[in-house]
């Protein structure tokens, strides 16, 4: 099932960013057992705390708590279920595919070749600012010679929403459960990848 919520048509759509973890591999780190380790308040942002940390030796330690946890999920990752369908589909449709991750460039390539995720074109969080800063989307228009705006980013957190704002990109979050309050402001809701390649298939 999809809900739609602003105004997008899919066949206007030129290129697919898409989010990892949580949104084509269940390889998401445990979040509440990394913030726990770090001392830090239960959704806090993780990456801008470490950045926050002036003291050269807790920051490394820091680090390298996230680097376990990271590598740790990538090691057990395994594919979201309709996502290698959609990645087939969007290829069939001669669309460009890319992956925008906050994670480290090793636990992200570590999921990739894992499952035989084929998009060759990745930016992690080493290759530009993390989300939800708008500059991996950027990036990647520009390679793709494309307008932010007839790019659709697929995720399924705060964060990939923020991105596609900041960047001025359309939208689709995935919410197999429960849908956070944030959503409403997504340009698509997808519970079900297998109901959105129906979709894109029908033009809708």
């Amino acid at each position: 099932m999809i809900i739609r919520l602003s105004d997008l048509k899919l066949n206007d759509i030129r290129g697919v960013i898409f989010d990892l973890d949580g949104t084509l591999a269940h390889s998401n780190p445990d979040f509440v057992g990394l913030r726990a380790e770090l001392g830090i308040e239960p959704g806090s942002d993780i990456l801008a705390y470490v950045d926050s940390l002036s003291d050269v030796q807790a920051r490394h330690t820091a680090l390298g708590i996230v680097h376990d946890y990271e590598i740790k999920s990538s090691l057990t990752a395994t594919w979201v279920e309709g996502a290698r369908e959609l990645i087939e589909y969007l290829q069939s449709q001669s669309l460009p595919l890319a992956i925008l991750t906050r994670n480290i460039p090793e636990a992200a390539l570590m999921t990739i070749n894992k499952l035989g995720i084929d998009i060759s074109l990745v930016l992690t969080r080493h290759d530009a600012e993390p989300k939800p800063h708008p500059e991996g989307i950027q990036l990647i228009c520009q390679q793709w010679q494309l307008a932010a705006a007839d790019i659709l980013y697929v995720g399924d957190y705060l964060f990939d929403l923020q991105t596609a704002q900041n960047a001025g990109s359309r939208c689709a979050l995935y919410f197999p459960d429960t849908v956070p309050d944030y959503a409403k402001d997504a340009d698509l809701l997808v519970a079900c990848y297998h109901s959105f390649i129906e979709a894109w298939n029908q033009g809708d």
